[in-house]
């Protein structure tokens, strides 16, 4: 266990996903038993690992599977750190527009528009009061036009359906230019 574990400052981590692999003959003999194999096995490594203060990145989880490349009687096992997947964040940047050249943190839903019930405030008389608003979620963000009068743009084209956004999206809302930009 110890040998595929990251050590983050003084605390060790070991990966919660483990594979057992044995021969065909064995998994034959072991399947009827399989789920509390796993359940039994997993809970032993908890324990050890409690004893020993090993912290997981995730709660043990044991499979049990076959494979011809096993001899007959022998058991390998297999470890894997489960990938957590990095969330991007972003900001709003006001390119060209007033307030020039102020950012908005994209940590949640904003509203753009000239009214001051908006998010995003935006001084530029072709800009509707409630233009467009920006879903911020667990990928890139989404934006959508809300029925402005001068539509809203994405990288030169009027957005007419809710237009994902990426690092470097460009928008024209009236005379402003806003980009997205990742933290």
């Amino acid at each position: 266990m110890e040998a595929k574990a990251s050590h983050e400052g003084q605390t060790i981590i070991a990966p919660g996903t483990y594979t057992v692999r044995v021969s065909a003959g064995d998994f034959a003999r072991l399947s009827a038993h399989r789920q509390y194999l796993e359940q039994e096995w997993a809970a032993l490594i908890a324990e050890v690992a409690r004893r020993v203060s090993i912290e997981f990145d995730e709660p043990p989880d044991v499979m049990l599977v076959e494979d011809s490349n096993v001899v007959a009687g022998a058991v390998e096992i297999d470890t894997a750190f489960v990938e957590t997947p990095v969330l991007k964040r972003y900001r709003l940047r006001v390119v060209k527009g007033v307030p020039p050249d102020r950012v908005f943190p994209l940590d949640r839903t904003l509203a753009i528009g000239r009214s001051t019930s908006n998010d995003v405030i935006l001084s530029d008389p072709r800009i509707s009061r409630r233009h467009a608003r920006i879903e911020a979620g667990s990928g890139e963000p989404i934006l959508i036009d809300l029925d402005s009068t001068n539509g809203t743009f994405v990288d030169g084209k009027r957005v007419t359906e809710p237009q994902r956004l990426a690092a470097g999206s460009v928008m024209t809302l009236g005379n402003t230019t806003l980009a997205l930009e990742e933290e």
